[in-house]
């Protein structure tokens, strides 16, 4: 089972980290109201590297456990956002692309299988 949550805010500002907020709360990943999500500076961090970054890196900039970065890590992994093992980087090690991947292929997929729901129904009820 795949879950997304999709959430519409208003246009971006050009404040890196306004925007980003915005960006991760659109997806789903970080809950409205909430401060200081360690998902934003991980996200973050990713997103200003040149190079992968290891997980013992990351839980020193957002001062959290190993084990909570590779919790934050496997659910951007999950919606194809991030790539790595070991050490990580955006898919494709670009944002634009990682997020043309995952709309193509976690939102479509849900999407394509929300159709196929519809056409069972659809068969079902003539």
């Amino acid at each position: 089972m795949s879950e997304i949550t999709l959430r519409k805010y208003e246009p971006p500002s050009g404040d890196l980290e306004r925007d980003l907020r915005q960006f991760l709360l659109s997806l789903g990943l970080v809950r409205p109201g909430s401060q200081d999500s360690p998902v934003e500076t991980i996200f973050r961090e990713l997103l200003l590297s040149k190079k992968p970054i290891s997980v013992g890196e990351l839980a020193k900039k957002a001062k959290i456990t190993e084990s909570a970065v590779r919790y934050h890590l496997e659910r951007l992994k999950t919606l194809r956002l991030v790539e790595g093992r070991g050490e990580y980087s955006l898919a494709e090690g670009d944002i634009s692309i990682a997020f043309k991947v995952f709309r193509r292929y976690f939102v479509e997929e849900i999407l394509d299988r929300i159709e196929a729901y519809v056409e069972s129904l659809e068969s079902l009820v003539r």
